[in-house]
């Protein structure tokens, strides 16, 4: 499991950073100087969220090699495979369903199931074709990793670490532009690590304090969308200018 611990901090520290300007006011100050001192604050806050913004992942799926990796490249495992592809079919014609053969194959059988799945006819004639593969190809992996194949379960961990990063990243992002993470990238995080969650996105607040960040929020979702115009029109004036 990758070590959140940063992006955690960074969160917090955020978090810190926005009750902090929304709570700055000098009386020695017009309304207009405090409000600008409280906008530069803000702004400082999400320069400093987004300098902790990982790279997300790049690259393959780490599961693909593994799977991958289980086709036969001898003519002994090709004749193997096909002595296990007709017990895969009979199985089924008996009454399994391709997801409950899975789940009781061994690492030989489930090379055999994801080698008939490219030309079986039930796959074919299935209204998403593409789809049913990729299901089977995420059902095999699932049960390489439970059986303990080493390959799968260091594969699985990558998997999870990639998610979890590209979660935060997602998260941080949204934060820094002004923006609340959505549903699915918080159950990411969530799901990775249950404790980073509780510790950040998870906390409970005082009353006085919810108020003054969800105040916070809502003035640094108007920063996001000035900053975006702002951004927006330099783009178009840039063009312009070199169009001329």
């Amino acid at each position: 499991m990758i070590n959140t611990s940063k992006y955690q901090t960074a969160f917090l520290q955020y978090r810190t950073d926005q009750i902090a300007a929304e709570k700055m006011h000098d009386p020695d100050l017009t309304p207009e100087a405090n409000r600008q001192r409280q906008a530069e604050a803000r702004a400082s806050a999400r320069a400093k969220l987004r300098e902790a913004i990982p790279q997300r992942p790049e690259g393959p799926d780490p599961r693909d090699a593994v799977i991958d990796a289980l086709a036969p490249t001898t003519a002994d495992g090709i004749a193997v495979l096909a002595h296990q592809r007709a017990k895969v079919d009979a199985l089924m014609d008996a009454g399994r369903n391709i997801l409950q053969v899975i789940q009781q194959a061994d690492v030989t059988r489930l090379a055999a199931i994801l080698d008939a799945a490219e030309t079986s006819e039930r796959v074919l004639s299935s209204s998403d074709p593409e789809g049913v593969q990729a299901e089977l190809r995420g059902a095999v992996f699932a049960r390489l990793a439970d059986l303990g194949h080493e390959d799968a379960v260091k594969a699985a961990e990558a998997h999870t670490d990639q998610g979890a990063t590209t979660a935060w990243a997602d998260a941080l992002e949204a934060l820094a532009g002004g923006d609340e993470p959505g549903g699915a990238v918080l159950s990411a995080i969530y799901r990775h690590d249950v404790d980073a969650y509780r510790g950040t996105f998870g906390l409970t607040s005082s009353p006085e304090e919810s108020r003054t960040l969800a105040d916070a929020q809502k003035r640094a979702a108007q920063d996001g969308i000035r900053e975006r115009a702002q951004q927006q029109a330099d783009r178009s004036r840039d063009l312009t200018g070199s169009d001329r």
